[in-house]
């Protein structure tokens, strides 16, 4: 919702905070990586970010799961710092003061709210895309959605505009290649690119044209 004001006093705890957002289609291993990543840093850990969306049953989950009424509460006293219901679920996601943890915060970012975040007094903002072999993807995604439903065509919807909206940044954005092989390497690339040790690259990697020409076909 775009006229939310959150409390401004809360929002005085995010100067001395670093945001590291994760954006990615649906199944990528978003949530694998950053549990990853705080294994290796303890300065980093992950956002703990409140939704209405349903625990899902396959996997632990990095969210604060509330009841619709209790978002409508955060929402009026105005103690989220975000509120934002989901593009193609209508679940709300959010975050306040307690949400951010650490040194380096951690969060699994929609593409449509990355600029949202980037507008809030954090002392800075680092944006990385996540892609994958086409192969891999493909298998991870099976795992979580084994028949074509509706929630798999809202997903692929979202992964279309996701992995669009990644290949079309210039700035402050960077690629990573995951993989379950090399998971370790991977949330360490991330460790090194955000405490500026060795950078990501910014250039569109293959595979994530290959993911997008993929989800293209599946929705056409």
């Amino acid at each position: 919702m775009s006229s939310y004001q959150p409390n401004k006093a809360a929002l005085t705890s995010l100067h001395n905070k670093i945001l590291v957002m994760i954006v990615g289609p649906t199944s990528i291993g978003k949530s694998t990586l950053m549990k990853k990543v705080c294994e290796l840093d303890p300065e980093f850990s992950y956002v703990q970010a409140f939704t209405t969306r349903p625990r899902r049953d396959d996997a632990p989950s990095t969210y604060r799961h509330i009841t619709e009424s209790e978002a409508a509460t955060l929402y009026a006293n105005h103690q989220a710092i975000t509120y934002i219901p989901h593009p193609t679920t209508g679940y709300i996601y959010g975050t306040d003061h307690a949400s951010y943890k650490s040194r380096y915060n951690l969060l699994d970012t929609l593409s449509s709210t990355v600029e949202l975040y980037r507008n809030l007094p954090f002392e800075r903002t680092v944006t990385i895309s996540l892609t994958a072999e086409l192969v891999d993807w493909q298998r991870w995604l099976a795992l979580r959605f084994n028949a074509p439903s509706s929630e798999l065509t809202k997903r692929l919807e979202e992964a279309k505009t996701s992995i669009g909206w990644s290949i079309a940044q210039r700035d402050n954005h960077a690629w990573l290649l995951n993989s379950e092989v090399n998971l370790e390497d991977c949330a360490q690339q991330v460790i090194d690119h955000v405490k500026g040790t060795k950078r990501l690259s910014s250039d569109t990697p293959k595979e994530a044209t290959d993911l997008l020409k993929y989800v293209e076909n599946l929705l056409s």
